[in-house]
């Protein structure tokens, strides 16, 4: 059983070596690759090591700045386009189509 940990990433760079040198080595020796109890027990390990990659929710606060601060934009443009136009966003495209249809 694999516990995560911080180097996860690397963990999964060397599992998947192993991996591919244990494929070559079963080829040169013409053996079957679905039956390889080795080969099974490092692709279970590779399945573990990616789950704990996919599970790994942390943020660096870097990541978190920028997503805020994209957040606010949008929201700030939100806010002016409806102080603008108190109405809503869609009366002025109703009106010009109205004009286009007489």
């Amino acid at each position: 059983m694999y516990e995560c940990g911080p180097n996860d990433r690397q963990e999964l760079e060397n599992i998947q070596n192993l991996i591919l040198e244990r494929i070559r080595y079963l080829r040169e020796k013409e053996a079957d690759l679905t039956t390889d109890g080795v080969l099974l027990d490092y692709y279970s390990i590779n399945d573990e090591i990616i789950g704990c990659i996919m599970n790994d929710h942390t943020f660096s606060p870097i990541l978190l700045s920028i997503i805020l601060l994209i957040a606010g934009f949008v929201a700030f443009r939100f806010w002016k386009l409806r102080k603008k136009n108190p109405k809503g966003f869609g009366d002025e495209s109703k009106k010009k189509s109205k004009r286009f249809w007489r």
